[in-house]
C-alpha cells in the first residue's frame, strides 16, 4: 500500500488531545492506520520546542512541546515511521519590520519575505534545532507564504512582496517593470485577482501558460469567470506582462524555498513543500513544476494532479486530501491561537463572528476512506496526506477555547452554530 500521512497542522490539536489520540482518530477517517505524521515545529506564533530564536508561545508553556511528540510518534510507529516536522511560513512571531513583506505601495505586512536573506539565515537557525529532536524530515508549508488581498486602503489589491530583495531577485530573472504596474484599479493583476465582499476571486495560472506567454488563455479565462471585462483584445498586453511578471515570479519563489532548505539537504534529511496547487496559486506565488525544476525539496504536497511529465521526470507527489491543502485549517489556528489579542482588540462577539467564519472553511477537508482509496490507484501519487480532525474534535476545540478565553460554557445552541460537515468514512 501506498504512503498514508496524518497531518497535526497546529499545536493547539497536540494541547487538547496526545500524538496517540490523533494517529487513532486517522483510521476512522480512512480504515488504515497512518504510516508517517507531520508534528507542527513552527507555527504562526512561534516555535514549540526551545530555540534561540524566539521563546515557546505562552499557550504551549507547561504542556508538551516537539520532542515529547517526537518520542511518542517513535514509540506508535516504529523506526520504519517518518516523523516530519512542519514549518509554516509566516513568522510574524519575530515582531520586526525591517524583514517584513512590502506590498505594491511600499507599505509593510506582517509577515516574514523568504527572498530575504536575513530571514532565510533564521529559519536556517531553527531548522537545524529542528532536526536535533530526532525528526526525520521537515515539510515547508507555502498555502499563505505571500498573501495577495483586497484592501480598504488602496485601489485594486494589495499584492506581496515587492521588497527590495524581490524586486532585485525578479530583474535578474528578466521582469524590469517597476511596482507602479500593479498599482491602482488598472494594474496588470486585474486580469487574475477580483476583490468581492467575502475574499478575493483569482485566476491561479498553469506553468504552461506562464512558459508560454499563453496571453490568450489567461484572457478568455479571465473574461469567463468575470474577473475582468473588456475587449480580449485589448486585454492581450496586459495578460502578456502579467505573464512575464509570474514567470520571474515562480523562479524566485522556487530558489529562495531551496535556499531555506539547505540545512536538510546538507544533512541528507528528507524536505517536504505544501502547495495549494500545482498551479501559481496567488497565496503561494510558485508552481509545483518551478519547484521541481529547481530542486527545491525532495518532495511535494498538494491536492491536485500534477502534469504527467513531472511524475515521469521523478517528481515525487503526494496528495492533500484538503482544499487548498492546510490553507483553511491554518486560518481556523490562527484564529484559536490569537484569541485573547482578537478579544481585546473587537470584542468577544466579533471574536466570534471571525472564529465561525474560519470554521466553516473546515469543511474543505476530504479525508475519507473513498479519497484514500482512489489515491492507491491513481498512478501520479506516491501516497495521500490528511488532517483527521472531525467535527467533534472540532468543537471540543472550539468549546475549550471559549471556556479559557471567556470564563463561559458556550450554551449548546451556540456551539452547535460551529459544526463542519464531517467526511464520510
Amino acid at each position: 500500500m501506498k504512503r498514508a500521512i496524518a497531518h497535526i497542522p497546529s499545536a493547539e490539536m497536540l494541547r487538547l488531545k496526545p500524538v496517540e489520540y490523533w494517529l487513532g482518530r486517522f483510521p476512522d477517517f480512512v480504515r488504515r492506520s497512518a504510516t508517517e505524521i507531520v508534528l507542527p515545529a513552527v507555527g504562526t506564533f512561534g516555535p514549540s520546542f526551545e530555540s534561540e530564536v524566539h521563546p515557546i508561545p505562552p499557550a504551549l508553556r507547561g504542556h508538551e512541546l516537539l520532542p515529547d511528540w517526537v518520542r511518542q510518534a517513535r514509540d506508535l510507529l516504529g523506526e520504519e515511521g517518518a516523523i516530519w516536522a512542519n514549518i509554516i511560513v509566516d513568522g510574524q512571531f519575530l515582531d520586526n519590520s525591517a524583514i517584513w513583506q512590502k506590498n505594491q505601495y511600499d507599505q509593510e505586512f506582517a509577515q516574514v519575505c523568504i527572498t530575504h536573506p536575513t530571514v532565510q539565515r533564521i529559519l536556517h537557525q531553527m531548522i537545524s534545532e529542528i532536526l536535533e529532536h530526532g525528526v526525520d524530515g521537515v515539510v515547508l508549508d507555502l498555502t499563505d507564504a505571500y498573501p495577495n488581498s483586497g484592501s480598504d486602503s488602496y485601489a485594486g489589491l494589495s499584492a506581496h512582496c515587492f521588497c527590495a530583495y524581490c524586486m532585485e531577485a525578479m530583474r535578474l530573472k528578466g521582469f524590469r517593470e517597476s511596482k507602479d504596474a500593479f498599482i491602482g484599479d488598472d494594474s496588470i493583476l486585474r486580469l487574475a485577482l477580483r476583490v468581492e465582499d467575502d475574499g478575493t476571486a483569482y485566476v491561479d495560472t498553469p506553468q504552461s501558460w506562464i512558459d508560454h506567454r499563453n496571453a490568450d488563455a489567461l484572457v478568455s479565462l479571465a473574461l469567463a469567470r468575470r474577473i475582468v471585462s473588456g475587449e480580449s483584445q485589448q486585454l492581450t498586453a496586459e495578460a502578456m506582462r502579467l505573464l512575464a511578471y509570474l514567470r520571474a515570479r515562480v523562479q524566485v519563489t522556487a530558489e529562495a524555498v531551496r535556499a531555506v532548505l539547505a540545512p536538510c539537504r546538507d544533512k541528507g534529511m528528507r524536505t517536504a513543500v505544501i502547495l495549494g496547487s500545482a498551479d501559481c496559486d496567488w497565496s503561494s506565488m510558485v508552481t509545483l513544476e518551478a519547484l521541481h525544476t529547481a530542486k527545491s525539496a525532495s518532495e511535494y504536497w498538494l491536492p491536485d494532479s500534477p502534469d504527467p511529465q513531472l511524475t515521469a521526470a521523478g517528481a515525487q507527489i503526494v496528495q492533500f486530501l484538503a482544499t487548498r491543502s492546510t490553507y483553511g485549517f491554518n486560518r481556523f489556528f490562527e484564529t484559536v491561537e490569537d484569541a485573547d489579542k482578537r478579544i481585546v482588540l473587537f470584542g468577544i462577539d466579533e471574536f466570534l463572528k471571525n472564529l465561525m467564519s474560519t470554521s466553516k472553511r473546515l469543511m474543505g477537508n476530504k479525508l475519507s476512506a473513498g479519497a484514500a482509496y482512489v489515491v492507491e490507484h491513481l498512478p501520479e501519487f506516491a501516497g495521500f496526506v490528511g488532517i483527521p480532525l472531525g467535527q467533534q474534535d472540532h468543537l471540543d476545540i472550539v468549546e475549550q477555547l471559549t471556556h479559557s478565553v471567556t470564563g463561559v460554557v458556550l450554551p449548546q445552541e451556540l456551539l452547535m452554530k460551529f459544526r463542519i460537515v464531517e467526511p464520510s468514512p
